[in-house]
């Protein structure tokens, strides 16, 4: 019989039910008019070492002028950052701007690229690629990249909108339960748009939603056309409230590419529905990040030494060298019905239990806690430390399972 405390470990190997989980890390970026010549070529160093930091595994990009660069991106950048990637093929443009392309690099160990056909709107394509997961319950998902018409203004604001409802009844098309990825520069100003309305509109066939739930206030019923030349930005992205989300731009001068520092969040990976209920391929929470951005950049140019904090200097130098916008990221969890290590330490894991916290006595470089239907509620990079302590006080009460480099897992009993 256990003794009554508020951990309780059940000393019991449970390599058979523990279920193994495979991150995939979704990864969109506007290359700012990526070409084969010496300019972007220059640029191409401060790409990988974006790549570096973020290690992708879904990169998708948009603002490539043609193959060519396409292809010299990927052999100076991708592949030389991840030996593992492949490419789509690429796809000619079937819309009027011919030379703004969309294209998905990705890492072939974790995704097998099914199917990608391309979707003309009236003003850039929308590119659809099916990916199937390498894990034993090849789970497929639908990503859908593309650039939306820049610019205010009534006739770019209609402009977006016919594309969002393009790309509203490719969704009829498929699976009621597909799993969908959204990603691209959709140069909206706020949540308040018609096209971006329309996007999230729950009577869709499949619900898209923004993973983060940064909307904007809704515009007050009084009349007033807050569109207007003088609008009051309280209703838009681009107001110090959302200075954490901001991707555009990275400068604020315009010699190349836009000027005006951090101000808009035009860039977006959204998600359906599904990804926030389903427990075999979900959205791991607070993963939704724009890389370079620390939250103290608004009107700024990323890399002033003044914003700094979380992203390094370096990085920012890079993230400002090489185009107007930044990278946005987030990463989901597929569980499969087996866990894949089959090999493991043979020491014993030591640890020590007093008032909700659980301290380990090996050095150790990850820890991650699973609840029983295999998602990870807990997650620390413990490589750079010396702290092996886990405060439980956030779990819920209930089974989980311990998993700690390469020692066999636990499960232990929280109540």
């Amino acid at each position: 019989m256990f003794q009554k405390r508020n951990v309780l470990f059940l000393l019991l190997f449970v390599v058979s039910c523990l279920q193994g989980q495979t991150r995939i890390k979704t990864m969109f970026y506007n290359t700012l008019n990526y070409n084969s010549d010496i300019e972007s070529q220059n640029r191409t160093p401060h790409l990988k070492t974006v790549l570096n930091y973020v290690q992708p595994d879904l990169f998708m990009v948009c603002e490539l002028k043609n193959e060519t660069a396409s292809n010299y991106l990927f052999n100076n950048a991708v592949v030389t950052s991840n030996p593992n990637f492949e490419k789509a093929e690429f796809k000619i443009s079937q819309s009027p701007a011919t030379d703004l392309l969309q294209m998905v690099y990705f890492n072939k160990n974790k995704l097998t690229l099914e199917f990608n056909e391309v979707i003309p709107t009236g003003v850039r394509d929308i590119n659809h690629y099916t990916f199937r997961t390498n894990t034993q319950n090849q789970i497929r998902i639908e990503v859908f990249v593309t650039h939306l018409k820049a610019s205010r203004g009534i006739e770019n604001r209609n402009k977006r909108e016919e594309s969002i409802e393009l790309f509203v009844r490719q969704l009829d098309r498929l699976p009621q339960d597909a799993y969908v990825v959204f990603a691209g520069d959709f140069n909206f100003y706020t949540s308040n748009e018609e096209g971006f309305k329309k996007l999230i509109d729950t009577s869709n066939y499949i619900q898209i939603i923004d993973p983060i739930n940064r909307l904007c206030p809704d515009f007050p019923n009084d009349g007033k056309d807050y569109f207007d030349a003088d609008y009051d930005n309280t209703y838009f992205w681009n107001n110090s409230t959302f200075a954490d989300v901001h991707s555009q731009s990275t400068r604020t001068s315009t010699s190349n590419g836009a000027g005006g520092g951090m101000d808009d969040r035009f860039d977006f990976i959204m998600l359906s529905k599904n990804f926030s209920t389903s427990s075999e391929l979900y959205y791991l929470n607070s993963s939704y990040k724009t890389i370079g951005n620390n939250g103290n950049c608004y009107n700024s140019f990323v890399s002033n030494s003044d914003c700094s904090g979380t992203y390094p200097q370096n990085l920012r130098d890079a993230l400002y060298n090489f185009s107007d916008h930044l990278p946005v990221v987030l990463e989901i969890e597929n569980v499969q019905s087996v866990l894949n290590t089959t090999s493991f330490n043979t020491s014993k894991l030591k640890y020590t239990l007093k008032n909700n916290t659980l301290n380990l006595g090996n050095s150790v470089n990850t820890i991650n806690i699973y609840n029983t239907l295999g998602q990870l509620v807990y997650h620390k990079n413990n490589k750079n430390s010396q702290q092996n302590v886990v405060n439980l006080s956030t779990l819920k009460k209930g089974l989980y399972i311990l998993k700690v480099d390469s020692f066999k897992p636990l499960k232990f009993l929280y109540h």
